[in-house]
C-alpha cells in the first residue's frame, strides 16, 4: 500500500514545494550536489503518468488548463522572437513552472490527498515564518557585501551593531558597503531592518504574501476542519506569529493581505455589514505595522517610474513585449506590478492571458462555493474553498505592487485551486466551470480599458506621464 493517499505524483509533488519554497538545498551542503528541484518537477510528472496509467487518477483537465498551456507557450515564443539566446534558460524555467501547477491541479483528486498539499504548504510557510520571526528578534550585525537597489547583498562578519556607521572603521574590508542588520538562522540577514528569507523570499513584501496566503488562509482551514480545541489552538497560535512577522516585514501591501483573509470569511457571512467593523479592527493593525516616511516615499515614487517604464516598453512592442523576465534588461528596478510586467514583457496578448487564468480560478471558486453550498458531504469542499479563495484575495490585492506573475507560490496556487475542483469532480463528475464569450469580451474590455485609460490617467496624476 502506497503512502501519501495511494497516489505516487504527491511524494514528488510535497518535495517539490519544500525544494522551491523552503530552499534547504541552498545552506545544506550535502544537496547541492544534485539538482533537487529539476530531480523532483521529474518525479512528479512521472508519478502522475504512473497514476494514470495505474487508474488511481482521472486525466481530467481543469478550467485553467487551456489558458495556462496558452500562456506558457506565448512566452516562450515570444522569447525565441526577441531574445532566442535565452529561449533554452527560459524554456526550463517556464517547464517547472507548468510542472509545479500541473502535477498539483491534476495529480490531486480527493480531498484526502488535497489536505496532504496544503499541509505541505502550512508547514513549509510557517518554516519560513518562523526563521524569520527569529530574525526580527535577533541581533543585529556588519553585513558587508555590493550595494544593488538600496539593499546590501553579501555576508555577515560577526561584528555586533546598533547603526550602520558603527560598521565602518579598520575592520571593514576596502571595497564592501556595510549595513547593521538582523541576522537569522541559515544565512538569512534583513533588508533595512525588514525581515526576509533566502531563494524567491529575498523581499520582505514576497515573504509577507506568502505566509499570508500560504499559511495564515490555510490554518484558518485546517482550524475550522478539525474544530478540537487543541487543533484550534496549536493553529491560533501560528496564525498570531504569522501576523507579528508579517509586522516585521514592515510590508503594507502584507498587512492589507492578512487582513483581507479572515476579512474574506466576514464578507462572506456578514455581507457588507462585515466592512464597518473590519474596518475599525483593521486600522490599529495598519498603524502599528508597516513603513513610512522618505524611504517609503521614495520607494513607492520609483515604483510609478517603473510602472511608466513598462507601458512605454509595451508601446515599443505591442506584440510579443521585450521577452519574459526581460524588464530588468530595460529599466534598473522590476515592475512592481504583475500586470504591468506581463504587459511589458509578452504584449498585450500575455496580459490578456495572465488575467484570464487570475479571473477563471476566482471565479472557479465562487461558482464551486455556491453551488455546492448547503450540500450534504460538501464540508470539505466549502473550508477549502474558502481558504483559497481568502488567499487568492491577498495574493491578487497584492501583485498590483509586486512583480509576481512568473514566482512559484502564485502558481502553487493555482495549481491548489485546479486541484480542488479535480477533487470536486471526483465526487461530482457534473461540476463544470464555463468560460463564455461574456467573460472572454469583460477581461478583454477590462484590460484594453486599464491600459489605455485607467493606468495612463494615474501616473499622469502621478506626474510621471
Amino acid at each position: 500500500m502506497l503512502p501519501c493517499g495511494n497516489v505516487f505524483a504527491i511524494p514528488g509533488i510535497t518535495a517539490l514545494i519544500i525544494f522551491i519554497l523552503a530552499r534547504p538545498q541552498e545552506f545544506l551542503p550535502l544537496l547541492q550536489r544534485v539538482p533537487f528541484l529539476h530531480l523532483f518537477t521529474a518525479l512528479a510528472v512521472l508519478g502522475w503518468v504512473i497514476d494514470v496509467r495505474l487508474r488511481r487518477l482521472q486525466p481530467i483537465a481543469v478550467p485553467t488548463l487551456p489558458w495556462v498551456i496558452a500562456f506558457l507557450l506565448w512566452a516562450f515564443i515570444g522569447t525565441a522572437v526577441v531574445a532566442p539566446e535565452r529561449l533554452i534558460e527560459r524554456g526550463i524555467e517556464l517547464g517547472v513552472l507548468f510542472a509545479l501547477y500541473g502535477t498539483i491541479a491534476h495529480g490531486v483528486q480527493k480531498f484526502r490527498t488535497f489536505q496532504i498539499i496544503a499541509g505541505t504548504v502550512v508547514s513549509t510557510c510557517m518554516f519560513i515564518t518562523l526563521v524569520c520571526f527569529h530574525q526580527g528578534l535577533a541581533e543585529k550585525q556588519c553585513v558587508g557585501g555590493e550595494e544593488a537597489e538600496g539593499a546590501i547583498y553579501g555576508e555577515p562578519d560577526g561584528r555586533l551593531c546598533e547603526t550602520n556607521e558603527a560598521c565602518g572603521g579598520p575592520e571593514a574590508e576596502p571595497g564592501k558597503e556595510y549595513r547593521c542588520e538582523h541576522v537569522g538562522l541559515f544565512g538569512t540577514y534583513s533588508i533595512e531592518e525588514r525581515v526576509r528569507y533566502r531563494g524567491e523570499l529575498q523581499d520582505p513584501n514576497e515573504v509577507a504574501l506568502t505566509i499570508c496566503a500560504g499559511a495564515l488562509s490555510l490554518l484558518i482551514g485546517f482550524a475550522l476542519r478539525r474544530r478540537n480545541a487543541l487543533n484550534v489552538i496549536v493553529c491560533s497560535a501560528a496564525g498570531a506569529i504569522v501576523i507579528l512577522t508579517v509586522l516585521q516585514t514592515q510590508s503594507r501591501g502584507g498587512l492589507v493581505s492578512a487582513l483581507l483573509v479572515p476579512g474574506v470569511y466576514m464578507l462572506r457571512r456578514y455581507r457588507l455589514w462585515a466592512l464597518i467593523p473590519g474596518a475599525l479592527m483593521a486600522l490599529p493593525l495598519l498603524l502599528l505595522g508597516g513603513r513610512s516616511g522618505e524611504a517609503a516615499d521614495v520607494s513607492t515614487q520609483m515604483r510609478y517610474e517603473a510602472w511608466a517604464t513598462g507601458l512605454d516598453m509595451f508601446k515599443q512592442h505591442p506584440i510579443f513585449g521585450v521577452g519574459a523576465r526581460l524588464f530588468n534588461e530595460h529599466h534598473f528596478l522590476t515592475a512592481h506590478n504583475s500586470f504591468v510586467l506581463t504587459l511589458a514583457e509578452l504584449g498585450l496578448v500575455g496580459m490578456m492571458l495572465f488575467v484570464t487564468i487570475i479571473y477563471l480560478s476566482i471565479k472557479t471558486l465562487v461558482i464551486g462555493l455556491r453551488s455546492l453550498g448547503g450540500v450534504p458531504g460538501s464540508a470539505a469542499v466549502q473550508v477549502w474553498g474558502m481558504a483559497l479563495l481568502a488567499s487568492l484575495a491577498g495574493i491578487v490585492f497584492q501583485i498590483n505592487t509586486l512583480s509576481f506573475a512568473y514566482h512559484s507560490v502564485l502558481w502553487i496556487f493555482l495549481g491548489l485551486v485546479g486541484a480542488w475542483y479535480s477533487a470536486i469532480k471526483h465526487h461530482a463528475p457534473d461540476f463544470e466551470v464555463k468560460f463564455g464569450w461574456k467573460d472572454a469580451g469583460g477581461i478583454v474590455l477590462g484590460c484594453l480599458t486599464y491600459v489605455f485609460v485607467v493606468l495612463p490617467l494615474f501616473l499622469k496624476y502621478k506626474g510621471e506621464m
